[in-house]
Order: C-alpha cells, then sequence, then structure tokens
C-alpha cells in the first residue's frame, strides 16, 4: 500500500483506534499493524505467510518497543482464518473494544483466491463486535463483486488501488 493511501485510510477509519484490536490480515511489512499500535490500539496481530516477513516484522517490533503489543503469525492468514473462532481464542488476546481488520493481499490474489478472500473476510466481519471497522484493498480494475455484503462499503480510488471502508453496525 503507497504511502498517501495508507494515510488516506487511517484518516477515512477515524484517525484513532483507541482500546481496538488490530489485526493486519496480509502482512507484508506489518505497516498497517504498526500504524494501528500508534494510533492508540490496545495490540495487533499480523500474518505473514513468508518467514522472512514474519522475521523482520518481529526485529522491527522489537526495535520499537512493541513485542508486548504485537503478535506475528508466520501462517497463510486465509487457511488460518477457516477455524477462525477457535483461533482467535488461541490468540489469548485481553478483551478489548471493537476490531480493525485490514484486508490488503497482493493484487494477483484476488484473481486466483477471491472467493476464499471473500470468505475468510465475511467469516471475520461475522465474528467482529459490532463497531469494528474493515479496510480491504482491491486494484481499481478489481470487482468490487469480492466485497461483503454484510457491510455498507465506503469506496475510494487511490490510484492504482481502491479502498473499501466499512464498519460493522449490526449482529
Amino acid at each position: 500500500m503507497k504511502d498517501r493511501t495508507r494515510e488516506a485510510v487511517m484518516n477515512l477509519l477515524g484517525g484513532t483506534l483507541e482500546d481496538h484490536l488490530a489485526f493486519d490480515l496480509f502482512g507484508g511489512s506489518g505497516v498497517m499493524a504498526f500504524e494501528s499500535l500508534s494510533r492508540g490500539a490496545k495490540h495487533a496481530c499480523v500474518w505473514e505467510v513468508l518467514k522472512t516477513g514474519a522475521e523482520t516484522i518481529r526485529g522491527f517490533a522489537k526495535e520499537l518497543g512493541l513485542s508486548d503489543r504485537l503478535t506475528v503469525l508466520h501462517e497463510d492468514v486465509l487457511r488460518w482464518s477457516k477455524n477462525l473462532a477457535e483461533n482467535l481464542q488461541g490468540l489469548q488476546l485481553e478483551p478489548a473494544g471493537a476490531w480493525v481488520v485490514f484486508c490488503c493481499p497482493p493484487y494477483s490474489m484476488w484473481e486466483e483466491h477471491g472467493a476464499e478472500i471473500r470468505s475468510a473476510m465475511e467469516g471475520w466481519i461475522a465474528l467482529a463486535p459490532v463497531g469494528s471497522l474493515f479496510a480491504i484493498e482491491l486494484e481499481v480494475g478489481t470487482s468490487e463483486e469480492w466485497l461483503p455484503p454484510r457491510i455498507d462499503w465506503d469506496l475510494r480510488r487511490y490510484t492504482p488501488a481502491k479502498m473499501a471502508i466499512g464498519q460493522k453496525t449490526g449482529p
């Protein structure tokens, strides 16, 4: 995600994430998790499928003194999300208010795994507390049909990306 897109997304989410749990589903550098912590999130979890990437994120967390507030999972988040309720319990996170969930997969994944991503997001939305925030990144040309229908999405274009921002307002 480009810097200007990330800044815009954080502003659209309200600028503060006080007492939220942050979930960065396709970590990459883990920047969305770090950004969430800097804006008041109680704890952040980041999934990174590449071992070197996960190790790098852990290293940054240690350097920044955030290791106790950041959980890095070297896992395939789509596979992990198939047992979402059980796996979330296994994380043993302290109760918090709402969640903020970032779903920013590599663009090519929408073509190859769009149905799996949508299914995983539907699971996250179903389990999230009311008031939770969601940010899903799509490539400009990716169909919005992949967005889960239970959220009223605010779509913004930040070429080459478009961001879908939404909040869970009911059970």
